[in-house]
């Protein structure tokens, strides 16, 4: 793996948290490939549009800003498995939740873009 596609891959999913935090599904929807596999709590989802509404998720929990990190732990030239863990917070910093996610990235016409992914709410 070189150092400048692993740079590629966690300057992608920066972005893609940042829009998380103040866009719409639609904006964060461009950051993933459709259909997207969505590994639920019961099957295997393909969304043919992003699974998550983030203007709910800020409206409902009062969700403003995350602190996350990502760990590349496999990559090639076409395909990237990392793993995405850190927590959800409100405006006064304030804990919502606990995450832990794996994302599956793929180059695609030159574009890294999610493919897939699966997460969990931390409980410890």
């Amino acid at each position: 793996m070189s150092a400048d596609q692993e740079a590629e891959i966690i300057a992608l999913l920066e972005d893609y948290q940042s829009t998380f935090e103040t866009g719409s599904r639609e904006e964060v929807q461009a950051y993933v490939h459709l259909p997207v596999a969505y590994f639920s709590e019961d099957d295997i989802q393909m969304r043919e549009r992003y699974p998550f509404d983030p203007e709910k998720l800020r409206e409902l929990t009062g969700f403003h800003h995350a602190k996350m990190t990502f760990n590349v732990l496999h990559m090639d030239d076409r395909k990237a498995h990392v793993l995405v863990e850190g927590t959800r917070h409100r405006a006064d910093d304030s804990q919502i939740e606990a995450l832990a996610a794996v994302y599956i990235l793929q180059k695609r016409n030159g574009k890294w873009k999610i493919a897939a992914f699966s997460g969990i709410r931390k409980t410890d």
